[in-house]
This record gives C-alpha cells, structure tokens and sequence, in this order.
C-alpha cells in the first residue's frame, strides 16, 4: 500500500538518517522482537553499517551505506534451501531485503523527503545503499 504524502524536504536526508532507517527496518525484517535473542543482530547492526565514504572496506565508496553481512546480517544474495512436508523449498534472503528498503522509503515518504534509496548486493559479503 502507498502512501500519498506531499514532500515537504527538498533536500536529501544525511547518511546517518539513512543508516538509522536501515537498522530499524533490518532489525524489524530479520530479528524476532526480543533484544535476547536478537543480541547478535543488534551488535551486528551497530558495528556492521557504515557510511561508505568512511568504510573499512571501501568497496562502494560512491554509495550512502556499506552494510556488511559477515557477522549476523544476511546478506541478499544469500539463498538457502530446506526440505519441510517431503518438499525442498527456498528462502531467498532478497526478499526480506525487499521489505527492508519499502519500510525505509516509507518513512522516509512519511518524513517529508522527496528521495528514496535502495540496497543492491555488491559481493557475498556486502550490501551498498544508494539513492534511487
């Protein structure tokens, strides 16, 4: 469902209002609600998302965010498959990541801003975050 709300922000919003938005939504996406048993998501989330200019790696330099998916935040590329009822079925974790980045535009939409982003997987260990 879209919401219709007129734009209020001419301007972009910073890296970190970004970066906010992604570790909620993430959190929301991926974790269970309890801060327990997301303990290592949480910690991941905290140590994991990077404005790219400034990021260890540097691997997208030219992106808003370098989210790194080596210690507790699935990666999108990731696919796994599992057999349930004599079945074999698949989760793509593309999906999730999907839900992720509808629920930042959202809010964002909800903000007042005029731009949205995006996530695009860059390798198997790395998400960048761009504006769309």
């Amino acid at each position: 469902m879209q919401l219709e709300v007129t734009a209020t922000k001419t301007s972009k919003p910073s890296w970190r209002t970004i970066a906010n938005l992604y570790r909620d939504g993430l959190r929301q996406v991926f974790g269970c609600g309890d801060d327990e048993l997301d303990a290592d998501l949480i910690k991941a989330l905290e140590r994991d998302v990077h404005k790219a200019a400034d990021a260890p790696g540097g691997w997208s330099p030219h992106s808003i965010l370098e989210i790194y998916c080596e210690g507790g935040i699935p990666n999108a590329s990731d696919i796994e498959s599992f057999e349930w009822e004599g079945k074999v079925h698949f989760y793509y974790a593309s999906e999730r990541w999907d839900k992720v980045d509808q629920y930042v535009n959202q809010t964002l939409r909800l903000m007042g801003y005029l731009h949205q982003v995006y996530y695009e997987p860059y390798n198997g260990a790395v998400v960048s975050v761009d504006w769309n």
